[in-house]
């Protein structure tokens, strides 16, 4: 297995991974990781990072895709207000802005030579970011996800795998059965298709649990009844979230915009409300290494939240000690924490 870490190119990471990525390069040898799980954003040039570090490409999660990929203007303007905040967001108004985002990604993945990149199949709106109460089912958003990935792939020098995650939404690909995993595989048009397993997103879909022994078991029980699809998960984006009040706070919550109308000032408060549930915190629990045993992915992540490179050193410590059995030579250094 790759052990990997999740970095973006954002401004916070790109301070993190320091001059000509020195710093990045440097953790991965502190820690005894073998590399980056890279997520593009922005304009920033990534042919600045060297190419040794990256072991997987996570492609550009939009969230809201349906409006934007029927070409539904009138859709449009009523989710983001006007077409200047559409432009803004998509950096395009149609289509094609999400095909030519997509596919440049691709291409990255392709310098780089990575062996996978990630794609959500999503489609969600802010009005049930906190009620989860879509009206549409997984279905719908299975079939529009495949129908964007085989537009994407249509032209590319990309031949690596693409790898589908789980989410915790309703109406989205959630793992809650393998039907969903049966619909999505028998629609793309790609050879190489998997699983990218998101071990909180699992967590997130249960408001009833409360310590990490209950979280660990109920993770287990779920990747068990996947059964022989088990063998679809290539990659793992390793994470505890134990939110259960926070979801359910938001279930409560009548007026959770405050009255805002405003598509930036809604993104935002929604936004908060994911990192809220979403927590990417490290596991501690010797238990999780049970889940390597019901399966073998080429790729961990360990998927952190970080706010410095000391906070993320302590957190990925405390996750290969959970795994200490993987890890028989990792370096763990007091004086760190």
């Amino acid at each position: 297995m790759n052990w990997l870490l999740n970095i973006s190119t954002h401004g916070s990471d790109l301070e993190i991974a320091g001059p000509e990525w020195s710093e990045a390069v440097s953790l991965l040898r502190r820690t005894g990781m073998d590399g980056f799980e890279l997520y593009p954003a922005g304009a920033y040039d990534c042919t600045a990072i060297p190419k040794e570090i990256v072991g997987g490409v996570h492609l550009r999660f939009f969230v809201m895709l349906r409006q934007i990929w029927q070409n539904d203007r009138e859709g449009l303007l009523r989710m983001f207000g006007s077409e200047q905040t559409v432009r803004h967001y998509y950096s395009g108004v149609n289509r094609e802005a999400v095909i030519s985002c997509y596919r440049s990604q691709l291409e990255l993945a392709a310098r780089f030579n990575v062996p996978y990149v990630v794609f959500h199949p999503v489609h969600y709106e802010l009005e049930y970011v906190f009620n989860w109460q879509p009206p549409w089912g997984w279905r719908e958003t299975v079939d529009l996800s495949t129908e964007i990935i085989n537009e994407v792939v249509r032209d590319t020098p990309y031949d690596g795998w693409i790898l589908f995650e789980n989410l915790w939404w309703p109406g989205n690909f959630r793992l809650d059965s393998t039907d969903e995993i049966d619909r999505l595989l028998s629609k793309v048009r790609w050879p190489k298709c998997g699983i990218v397993l998101d071990t909180a997103h699992i967590l997130n879909k249960n408001q009833e649990l409360r310590t990490e022994e209950e979280a660990i078991a109920f993770l287990l029980r779920q990747v068990e009844r996947l059964g022989d699809y088990r063998q679809l998960i290539k990659a793992v984006h390793l994470s505890k979230s134990l939110s259960g009040e926070a979801a359910k706070a938001g279930f409560a919550n009548a007026d959770p915009f405050c009255g805002a109308h405003d598509f930036w000032q809604r993104f935002s408060i929604a936004l908060r409300h994911v990192r809220d549930l979403d927590r990417h915190e490290p596991f501690s629990h010797s238990m999780l290494g049970e889940l390597f045993d019901l399966i073998e992915p080429d790729n961990v992540v360990f998927e952190l939240a970080f706010s410095s490179l000391d906070e993320w050193i302590g957190k990925i410590e405390q996750q290969q000690r959970a795994l200490q059995r993987f890890f028989p030579e990792c370096r763990i250094k007091e004086n760190l924490y």
